[in-house]
């Protein structure tokens, strides 16, 4: 089977006159050679003009002998960083080609190439199950990741102290996974009830049923690991709250002991600071001052520190 990657309308017109199966992939095509491509395989001209403006939905278009199908597959916007990005793919699927055109780089499309490069132009079914395949699959990776990154903030905030910046990234991790979630699902159902579709195609080998069932299944997977994620880090703010609230607590809690001794204190020595004649007179010896002004100390504070401390042991 031949693997194409660009508009070469004598060569793209030889192969569909002999009906032989082909895969043609573009990367970032001109609409000029939009339109050449669409003359040369009878495209629908609203088939093309989604794929000119691009920026589609998740969807599945019946065009009577072929299909356009919006797909999603995802990658990292930047290396070293955790930010992921959707690629938008739209799949032509026909009984006599398959064409796949796309404006930013796919590595699992362009490893696919020398893969299905030797493939039995006959093996319609294996050629369209591969190529969603590989779309699919790149999510897995992706998702993993992520988990890695919500198991470790969890981590974070249950075993340190709950900072700032531990809220900063639930939040970019919640923005990643609900951008995912939001082309998943609706992919999902799309794919789910348009597998028909694509078998009843005319001249397309009947033989994909399993395969396309098997893309289903990955598809429904992820959604539900998408949506479990989206879970967890909802739960994740709310712990992160609750354990800011608790540090809050803690610190309140030292403060008004704190206070508590500071207003037994200040109650004391404001009491004999007075000058009462009677005080000035009768208190100024050493004895005084150790039974009235150190006792009149260390007695509260060892009555409230028991206190504090039957409290804490929660004894009654």
């Amino acid at each position: 089977m031949e693997v194409l990657e660009t508009v070469d309308r004598e060569r793209l017109a030889d192969l569909h006159e002999r009906d032989e199966f082909f895969w043609l992939d573009l990367t970032g095509p001109s609409t000029q050679e939009l339109r050449a491509l669409g003359d040369v395989l009878g495209l629908h001209p609203v088939a093309l003009e989604d794929t000119i403006e691009f920026g589609q939905r998740p969807k599945l278009d019946v065009y009577g002998d072929h299909v356009l199908f919006v797909f999603y597959t995802v990658r990292r916007g930047h290396p070293g960083e955790a930010h992921v990005e959707p690629v938008e793919i739209h799949v032509y699927i026909s009984g006599s080609f398959v064409v796949t055109v796309r404006r930013s780089s796919c590595t699992e499309l362009d490893d696919l190439h020398d893969k299905l490069d030797t493939t039995d132009p006959k093996a319609e079914h294996y050629v369209v199950y591969r190529v969603f395949d590989v779309l699919t699959d790149a999510f897995y990776p992706i998702i993993e990741s992520l988990e890695e990154q919500i198991d470790g903030l969890e981590a974070q905030v249950l075993l340190a102290k709950p900072r700032r910046e531990q809220l900063a990234e639930i939040y970019r991790l919640k923005q990643n996974v609900h951008e995912l979630m939001r082309r998943v699902a609706p992919q999902r159902d799309q794919f789910l009830g348009g597998t028909e579709t694509i078998l009843n195609l005319p001249g397309l080998t009947r033989g994909t049923r399993e395969y396309l069932r098997d893309i289903g299944d990955h598809l429904t997977q992820i959604a539900g690991e998408l949506h479990r994620q989206q879970e967890d880090l909802t739960a994740l703010t709310s712990t992160y709250f609750n354990a800011n609230a608790n540090r809050l607590n803690s610190v309140a809690t030292r403060l008004t002991i704190g206070g508590t001794f500071f207003l037994a204190w200040t109650l004391v020595t404001g009491f004999f600071g007075q000058n009462f004649g009677w005080l000035v007179r009768n208190i100024d010896s050493r004895h005084d001052f150790m039974l009235y002004g150190v006792g009149g100390l260390v007695i509260p504070t060892v009555v409230i520190g028991t206190v504090f401390w039957v409290k804490r042991m929660d004894w009654f």
